[in-house]
């Protein structure tokens, strides 16, 4: 008997792939969690309050040319002062990025020098999650990562998109990456002399 050959009708299946998480850029294998800037919401304080003195400057100006002293003066471009601001919230809106994975957090900032930080998950004891009334009607949800560092034990990671799933998937990855770096981390701190090769010192 000769063997049967494939049904031609039944065309091969393409091998299935994770998706890749929300927010991220990264390949379908990646460990990238969100990769990107804030939503611009959460920079909606800093417009409000360039608005607010946009309005109150052209208002001013045009009350002040109806002395006869300024009368000929075009005061109503005070108001356009505020606009340096407004572009100012704008640039250091959109050059704050973060790249949160598995393992760390990295956040750079900076309109012309960039600053780039970051924090191992392994060195964060909590993660908090809150959302005011004001974060409820934006969208938007604040997320506190709690580390070990004494100088700057506080991360806010504010404005992010879908922020309470990112949340859930932090607090999932700080766990386990204090479990799997926990050995290292005792080993450096008591066991550094047989690390470097030593042993201890007979007196």
């Amino acid at each position: 008997m000769q063997p049967q050959s494939p049904n031609p009708q039944q065309p091969a299946r393409p091998p299935a792939h994770a998706q890749p998480p929300a927010g991220s850029t990264a390949g379908p294998h990646s460990d990238v969690l969100y990769e990107g800037i804030a939503r611009h919401s959460a920079s909606l304080g800093g417009y409000i309050r360039w608005t607010f003195v946009l309005i109150a400057g052209t208002t001013i100006g045009i009350l002040l040319q109806q002395i006869e002293f300024f009368a000929s003066w075009p005061l109503w471009l005070i108001g356009l002062l505020a606009l340096p601001g407004m572009l100012l919230v704008f640039l250091r809106h959109t050059t704050t990025r973060y790249k949160i994975t598995l393992r760390r957090v990295e956040y750079e900032k900076g309109i012309i020098t960039k600053n780039v930080e970051s924090l191992e998950l392994w060195r964060v004891l909590d993660v908090r999650y809150t959302q005011s009334l004001v974060d409820r009607m934006t969208g938007n949800g604040r997320i506190t990562l709690i580390a070990t560092d004494q100088s700057d034990p506080e991360l806010l990671l504010y404005g992010l998109p879908e922020h309470r799933k990112l949340f859930e998937q932090l607090r999932d990855a700080v766990q386990a990456a204090r479990q799997t770096s926990r050995p290292m981390e005792l080993v450096g701190q008591e066991g550094f002399a047989e690390n470097m090769g030593g042993g201890a010192w007979d007196g």
